[in-house]
């Protein structure tokens, strides 16, 4: 059984998905948060038979909602109006900066030459699909939290 992880932006919605055994998420796209994206993540969720959603629960670190958190809301309830889906929601504080650290580190690691300026790409660059790693990583720590079978 797959499941589906999303990390739900104003902007866009970074979107992971899970082998078939539900055991490892890979980051899968970045869509804009448009007037497409439920008809685009309900076409996704026919053609790879995904039943579950994951769906980053944006807290503060005091674990109240945050502003977005209404957002995403609303977003579930027109998602899953037909209630063919089961959602799942999973605390997401930290994720987003796991990935900032991680691409930091990848850039770090990349500007060893003595060229910096001819080879310079920016931090801003190298975490581009940094919504579809947090949806990964969403879905990994859900994915990791269940019971094995």
């Amino acid at each position: 059984m797959k499941y589906l992880g999303l990390d739900y932006g104003t902007k866009k919605i970074g979107i992971a998905i899970s082998d078939d055994r539900a055991s490892l998420a890979f980051p899968r796209d970045i869509i804009i948060n448009d007037k497409s994206h439920i008809e685009y993540i309900n076409h996704l969720c026919d053609q790879e038979e995904i039943k579950d959603i994951v769906i980053g629960k944006s807290i503060d670190f005091n674990g109240k909602d945050n502003s977005i958190e209404k957002h995403i809301a609303e977003f579930i309830k027109i998602l899953n109006k037909d209630k063919k889906y089961v959602i799942h929601r999973l605390d997401e504080r930290m994720t987003t900066s796991l990935i900032a650290t991680e691409a930091r580190h990848s850039f770090q690691k990349k500007q060893t030459s003595k060229n910096f300026s001819k080879n310079a790409k920016s931090v801003r660059d190298n975490t581009k699909d940094d919504d579809a790693k947090v949806a990964a990583l969403i879905l990994q720590n859900f994915l990791d939290s269940k019971p094995k079978l």
